[in-house]
This record gives structure tokens, sequence and C-alpha cells, in this order.
């Protein structure tokens, strides 16, 4: 039992330190993955679970296309953007229970709320789009999370006082996010509680009004976000013209509302035509390497990577194998959290965690998935992920038990007849 609780107390620490400060978790991350080598060098842990295929299908291209075509430097980056992801293996030493992901619920809501503060005062004093650290994808980042966490507790918290205030918080998290404006957050923090709304629609046992008056709610908050994203920022009245396929869009204003990434894909796409052309079959199914975009020809305008759609600049990056890594894990892990079975409202305890992953997929469509803060998440996924699979078990033998005993008393009763 006092095992557990440490082991506990290492995970609340690492989570903790994401919202410190960034080095610090850096620390603590490293720390922490080399007490992973050390369990599975005791073979104490196994690489498993939904992930694993798709993990390692990144991972190592990566890795050996920066050794082949990358500096020295750029070692450093391509480990802590590929080779951290390893974390999501050290689920298997902790305990997934419910009281766990009520800790960790509890402790993003209080950082998420002292993050509220700051980037208020940072925000409407200071006139800058800054969290504790970081800058205005950090700031979507703290609050997408903070916001489906107080969510989840809002729905299974039975006192009617901190039923509230959860939803007060959840309320002003998902404000912050709209508030960056940027495309990235509002995407990933809509596909959330797209999923997150048609999860809540197939509980059976669950009151429907509650269910409507909830879903009104949410509603009516991202309707007036994406409303005001779309007066305040006028990038998306571009995008409405994209839509309804504006024949007026200029080249420049197209460029606009991609942030670049329209001339930065096309840079791309020279890259990679230009292998075609050589035949360089090798960087076409590992890709250039970490940091490629100085060095190519013709180099990306932003420099380090390609980044405009993410089929482009992982292609670029980790090649065919990478890419095929990629569309992998979105295949496996939406399959995964699409298909969880939950029964009630309280198994949705370890939802926030099983679906945040969601932010930086559907986010990271324009702008790659990668995030300093991302081993931490995927760990969770992870924990989550073994929480709902062995609530599915104990369901399924709940259900075997019950069909069992049925079985045993109906022939009982024709024996008796």
């Amino acid at each position: 039992m006092e095992s557990i609780k440490k082991k506990e107390n290492i995970l609340i620490i690492l989570l903790a330190s994401a919202y410190i400060s960034i080095s610090l978790f850096e620390i603590f991350i490293i720390l922490f993955l080399i007490w992973e080598l050390y369990l599975v060098a005791k073979k104490e842990i196994k690489p498993r679970g939904v992930l694993t295929v798709p993990l390692f299908t990144i991972m190592v291209p990566s890795i050996a296309s920066t050794l082949i075509y990358g500096k020295l430097k750029d070692l450093s980056g391509v480990l802590n953007q590929n080779f951290f992801f390893i974390s999501y293996f050290m689920k298997d030493i902790f305990n997934p229970t419910t009281e766990l992901f009520k800790k960790l619920n509890t402790l993003v809501i209080i950082f998420c709320s002292i993050e509220a503060v700051v980037t208020f005062y940072n925000y409407f004093v200071l006139k800058v789009e800054k969290p504790i650290w970081g800058g205005v994808f950090e700031v979507g980042i703290i609050f997408a999370l903070g916001s489906i966490s107080a969510f989840i507790m809002f729905l299974i918290e039975k006192d009617k006082k901190f039923k509230v205030i959860y939803f007060a918080l959840f309320i002003i998290f998902t404000g912050f996010v709209f508030l960056t404006g940027k495309r990235n957050p509002i995407l990933g923090i809509i596909f959330i509680y797209l999923i997150t709304l048609v999860k809540l629609l197939r509980l059976a046992n669950i009151n429907r009004k509650f269910i409507i008056a909830v879903l009104s709610s949410v509603l009516i908050l991202f309707v007036a976000g994406n409303i005001y994203a779309f007066y305040k920022f006028p990038k998306y009245q571009i995008m409405f013209r994209i839509i309804t396929f504006d024949k007026t869009l200029t080249q420049e204003e197209l460029n606009e509302f991609s942030s670049a990434r329209w001339e930065i894909g096309k840079k791309g796409i020279e890259v990679i035509e230009k292998d075609i052309k050589n035949r360089d079959f090798l960087p076409l199914l590992i890709g250039h390497g970490y940091n490629s975009g100085y060095y190519l020809e013709p180099p990306s305008p932003v420099g380090r990577t390609y980044e405009s759609i993410f089929l482009i600049s992982e292609l670029i990056q980790k090649g065919l194998i990478g890419l095929f890594g990629i569309l992998l894990f979105m295949y496996l892990y939406f399959k995964f959290i699409l298909t969880i079975k939950i029964n009630d409202l309280q198994n949705f305890i370890a939802w926030s965690f099983a679906v945040f992953p969601t932010y930086f997929l559907i986010g990271g469509i324009f702008s790659g998935m990668w995030d300093a803060i991302l081993p931490l998440y995927i760990l969770l996924f992870g924990l989550s992920e073994r929480f709902y699979s062995m609530n599915n078990e104990k369901n399924s033998l709940v259900y075997t038990a019950i069909i069992k005993k049925q079985e045993e008393i109906s022939k009982g009763n024709k024996d008796i007849n």
C-alpha cells in the first residue's frame, strides 16, 4: 500500500511540475525515463498497450534519419520529440483507481485556477497572452485540459455547491481557449467535446433532462466562443470565404489565414518532389530528420520544419514509415476511445485523460502533434486506457457470471419439470 502511494506521489509531482516550470518538468521527466529504463532492464515492465506499435513506428525512423542526415546538436531535440514517448509504458506501474483519477483531475483544476488568475492579469493588464510559462499555445493546452477535467468533475460530483463551482470553472477555462483565437486549440477542444457528448448520449441510466441541459449549455458556450473568434480575428472571416468557395480569395489571404502555412506547404512539396525525382528512397522512407527545414533546398521559411499540414511536414521529417506510424496512432487511438464502454457517470472519472490526446491529434493537423509536455499526457492516457480496459474486463466477467447463473437456474427448472 505504501509503495502504491509513493508511486502515485511521483505521478502527482510530475503533473505539478508541468504547470510550474518547463525546465523543472524536463528534469523530472528525464529522471522518470531513467527509472523506466532501469525497470525495463529488470524486466519489471514491458512495452505493451494500444499505442505500442505506432509509437515505435514513429520513433525509429525519426531517430534514424536524424542520426544519418542531421547534426549532433539535433539529437537532443529528436529524443525529446520522439523517444520520450516511451513514458507511455510506465502506465503499468501505477494502480489506475477512481481515487487516483480524482486526485489528478483535482490537481489539474487547482493549477488551472492559478493559471487563470495569472493569464487574466497578463492578458488584460500587461497585454500579453501568457500563462505561468510559455505563450499563447500553452494557454490553449492548459485550459483545454482544465476545461474537460472541470466538466468531468461537474458530471460526477454529487454535492450541489461543488457542482456549481466545477461548472463555473468549466466555463472560465473554456473561455480562455477561445480567447487565444488560435485554430489548433479551438479545433482541439471542439472535437474533445464532440466525442464526450457522444459518450454521454450513449448512457442509458441517466436523466435525459440533465443531459439536454448539459448539451444546451455546452452548445451555447461553444457558439458564443466561435462568434467571438469570428469577429475578433479576421482570419476566421477568411475561413468562411474558403468554406463558401469564394473565388476572389488571393494567395496572400490564404497565407494570412494559414499563418504562412500555405507558402511553407508549397516549399515542402518541392522538397518531396525533389526526393522523388532524384530517387532518394531512403529519406522518402525514414525522412530527413529533426531540424531538416534548415538544411534542405528549398529551406523552410520558418526553419526547423515544413509546418503546413502534417502529411507534408511529417513525411519530410519522418518519411513514409513515420507518417504511417502517425496515421496508425490516430486510427488505434480513436478506435479505442470511441469503443470504450462507460456504464454510468462515475466511470467518466478517467475520461478527461483518455480524450485529451484528441486535442493534439486534431489541433496538430496543421502544426504537428508534438508538445513539450506530451510525454506526460501520453502517460496519463495510458493510465486511463488501463482503467477502462480493467473496467471492461470486470463488466465482462460480471455479465458472464450472470448468464451462467441464469443458465443454471433455467436448467434447474427443467429438471424439476
